[in-house]
């Protein structure tokens, strides 16, 4: 199942805005000019690669930086100008050279620190970011943006404790930054602390009415209590600020596809892809949700997309193989069945609906009870009996094998723990069948 997220498997959502934001470090402003004629033209050569730098003409701004050195080689601060200038180029080795060459003119230059450890935590060099992180900090204490550094490197090797502290202490020296209460509540987030979180991203929200990661992130909280209403609402208000916000997109539609809005889902989902062609989720969801509509023909090229994209994404081989169950491809949901379970054997719905197919398949050659029954009890203890499909299949293994007795008794639970009408009007049919002495075989309730 999706989980919308801003984070996915990568540092949280506000490390974006971080990028962002480091990478537009104010430029130190240029010495007033020196009598001499060198320092004059140096001077002057700076202030043109700062407006050229704030212009976003980055090469420009290199060149610019690059003359006033050559007019004054003795520079930090020019040096780290051109440094920071080049990571947005990028070229993150040169920005290495710079930034090092800065620390050696003026090994009290915070800025620079900050500076490398951002290049290094690009390259997940994550221990040498938080040791340059930790030099700025020695330098300059009341830095907020050191620590507010450090506590995003911290995060994303998951010292969390120790990323609280730092953003705790960030926020302290600057508690009007949106930024810092959305990341920190990222955090806490990531510890289960939703209702901490929620504070912490309903403040960013209230400092910058248009940040719209941290609709984004509230919403997402809302998503893991549960409350899908609530984070519909809340991905909503971000994309009325930020329309292409593919990520906004799948979280909503994921949303949607809760609470059975299945074709506003996949429009949604749709909507995703038109911002971020190349994500796989999105094709992962709509195509969910084209399958629950009874498009499944959509839904298998969905997943076709989605694996083309991402060939081990965890869930959408054993998608497809559903898929191909309920478009008569036994044969197809067979071979990516056993995929999904090669990959993950404690994939449960894999397990449940290769069980099922094992027990009924109307083609005796893909049926065997017997291992059926395997993957039927491995699926019901991963779920631990609280699942009516793991049960059912477990039912529908003992019916093959010709064990009715034990087949009505786990039908019998599936049924109570069924809630869908639908659902329930099947597994009923079922549990006669077994009453009845008769093995299950699809197509069947």
């Amino acid at each position: 199942m999706l989980t919308p997220s801003r984070s996915r498997g990568t540092p949280p959502a506000a490390l974006a805005a971080l990028v962002a934001t480091a990478l537009a470090f104010p430029l130190a402003a240029p010495t007033p000019a020196d009598a001499q004629d060198a320092s004059v033209r140096a001077a002057e050569a700076r202030a043109k690669g700062v407006a050229l730098h704030q212009l976003k003409d980055y090469a420009g701004a290199v060149s610019a930086f690059t003359e006033a050195l050559e007019l004054d080689p003795k520079d930090a601060l020019a040096y780290f100008d051109r440094a920071t200038s080049w990571a947005e180029v990028p070229d993150l080795d040169k920005a290495t050279a710079d930034y090092a060459e800065a620390l050696k003119l003026d090994p009290k230059l915070a800025d620079a620190y900050i500076g490398l450890g951002r290049i290094y935590a690009a390259q997940g060099r994550i221990d040498e970011a938080v040791a340059d992180y930790s030099r700025a900090v020695e330098i300059d204490p009341k830095d907020p943006l050191a620590l507010f550094a450090r506590a995003q490197a911290e995060t994303s090797r998951r010292s969390y404790a120790k990323a609280l502290a730092d953003y705790d202490a960030a926020i302290r020296l600057a508690p009007s930054s949106a930024l810092f209460h959305l990341s920190r509540g990222d955090v806490r987030r990531a510890l289960g602390e939703h209702g901490k979180a929620v504070e912490d991203f309903t403040r960013a929200i209230r400092l910058d009415p248009k940040l719209a990661d941290a609709y984004d992130a509230r919403a997402a909280v809302a998503f893991d209590q549960g409350k899908h209403l609530d984070a519909v609402a809340d991905y909503g208000r971000a994309l009325k600020i930020d329309p292409d916000d593919a990520l906004a997109h799948l979280g909503r539609a994921t949303a949607l596809f809760e609470l059975r809005e299945y074709d506003l889902a996949a429009a949604d989902y749709g909507r995703a892809l038109e911002s971020a062609p190349e994500l796989a989720d999105a094709y992962y969801g709509r195509a969910r949700a084209l399958a629950q509509t009874g498009d499944f023909d959509r839904a298998a090229a969905d997943y076709d997309k989605a694996l083309e994209l991402a060939p081990d994404h965890p869930s959408a081989r054993t998608g497809r193989g559903i898929v191909r169950l309920l478009q008569k491809r036994y044969a197809d949901a067979a071979a990516d069945l056993d995929a999904a379970l090669q990959h993950n054997p404690d994939d449960a719905v894999a397990a449940t609906h290769r069980a099922r197919l094992l027990a009924a398949s109307p083609d005796a050659k893909l049926r065997d009870g017997a291992r059926a029954r395997e993957l039927a009890e491995h699926a019901r203890a991963l779920t631990r009996e609280a699942e009516p499909h793991a049960l059912a299949a477990l039912a529908a293994a003992d019916a093959e094998l010709g064990r009715f007795p034990t087949a009505v008794s786990w039908q019998a639970m599936a049924l109570n723990l069924s809630r869908d009408p639908d659902e329930r009007t099947k597994a009923q049919a079922r549990l006669d069948l077994y009453k009845q002495g008769k093995p299950l075989r699809d197509p069947a309730p």
